[in-house]
């Protein structure tokens, strides 16, 4: 049960987390007819600040955010490696895109220079593993690929984490999403990397021992 089931659990709990935010965020795209329903008035100020970037950010990462899960389907994968190699290619491509233009929008960010270097390191440290996870799929140096690709997304994946931690802040007190902002920067992110790494090297120190068990 549970070497066989709770994988697929997580996987369908992070896929439906994934696909309802990156729906949510769709309300984005009335910007571009001028129809600001659902947006933070501070958020209004950083568009209109930084009209193509901020939106180049806002509507193109939802795309990575709902097609990650899916490259980490093993049967899916197997089964369909078109299918894995071209929704990879996408899903590079909206980071990259997305990337860019959240280190271009940082500097406005809306809780200050605080958050603008938490949401700004972000985009760097995004930008560099999902390029480095392209370049080793692309050297076939497949281990090392799916390993950045666990790193790349969880970064995506504070777009989550974010909306998750955020009534937890007005819980807490805050009084607007800006106000809370200069700890999300950090706090929407820095947990994923940290659980990808000591979930990573778990993996490879038990893959290490079922090795030496055969010997």
């Amino acid at each position: 049960m549970r070497e066989n089931y709770l994988p697929a659990i997580a996987r369908g709990i992070m896929v439906m987390l994934a696909i309802a935010v990156a729906a949510y965020s769709s309300r984005y795209y009335g910007v571009l007819d001028n129809a600001w329903y659902g947006i933070d008035p501070k958020i209004k100020a950083v568009i209109l600040q930084a009209p193509l970037p901020a939106l180049l950010h806002m509507l193109i990462a939802p795309v990575a955010l709902a097609l990650g899960p899916f490259q980490f389907y093993p049967g899916l994968r197997m089964r369909h490696p078109k299918l894995h190699r071209w929704s990879g290619r996408v899903y590079v491509v909206a980071c990259i895109v997305a990337g860019v233009g959240a280190l271009a929008t940082a500097p406005f960010a809306s809780g200050g220079s605080r958050a603008g270097l938490g949401f700004g390191l972000l985009a760097v440290l995004w930008l560099g593993t999902t390029a480095a996870a392209w370049i080793l799929a692309v050297r076939r140096s497949f281990v090392r690929h799916r390993l950045l690709m666990r790193f790349s997304y969880a970064m995506t994946f504070a777009a989550v984490v974010l909306r998750v931690q955020i009534p937890i802040g007005f819980a807490l007190g805050y009084e607007s999403y800006s106000s809370m902002s200069p700890v999300l920067a950090f706090s929407s992110w820095i947990p994923n990397v940290v659980i990808v790494a000591l979930y990573s090297t778990w993996q490879s120190w038990r893959h290490s021992r079922s090795g030496e068990n055969r010997l």
